[in-house]
């Protein structure tokens, strides 16, 4: 006996931004046979509709979970006949916002570090003239070392005449 055929609608949300999570959703459709399609909200949550027979939409969703333990997943059945895409895809209208939104996060950590760098390059140099100036001061101080070191001979020396 066959699984009866089943459409879900499905709201993912926590830890699913950035890390390419619509990709993986769609992995688990197309490995699952489904039809259907994934998206990324403007709520920042990932929306899913799929179609397929019931065990395997569990089946989807278990794999969902277990690839992201730490997400929500709320699922909805659809009650209505719709005809979903197949094969199981994404839809990449928000491709464009999604990888510049990325960039842009790349680019906040690189000027982070660029920031970092120059602290400590400005740190470094704050020690490099500390240690000139402290080199300069032991020049000076060796050069009293050895005109102490000559002194008790200067002074007989000066006493002889």
């Amino acid at each position: 006996m066959s699984d009866a055929m089943k459409s879900i609608y499905a709201t993912i949300t926590d830890h699913i931004q950035m890390v390419g999570y619509r990709e993986i959703v769609e992995a688990h459709g197309k490995a699952r046979g489904l039809s259907g399609f994934v998206f990324n909200d403007v709520d920042g949550s990932v929306k899913v509709m799929a179609r397929g027979p019931e065990s395997v939409l569990t089946e989807f969703i278990d794999d969902l979970k277990s690839d992201r333990p730490d997400t929500t997943i709320d699922t909805i059945e659809i009650i209505e006949d719709i005809a979903l895409p197949s094969p199981f895809s994404r839809i990449a209208v928000d491709d464009v916002k999604e990888y510049m939104g990325r960039f842009d996060k790349g680019i906040g950590i690189l000027n982070e570090i660029n920031i970092q760098l120059e602290n400590h390059i400005g740190s470094l140099n704050e020690h490099t003239t500390l240690l000139q100036g402290m080199n300069n001061k032991l020049d000076v101080l060796n050069s009293m070392n050895d005109k102490l070191d000559s002194l008790p001979e200067r002074i007989a020396e000066a006493m002889k005449k």
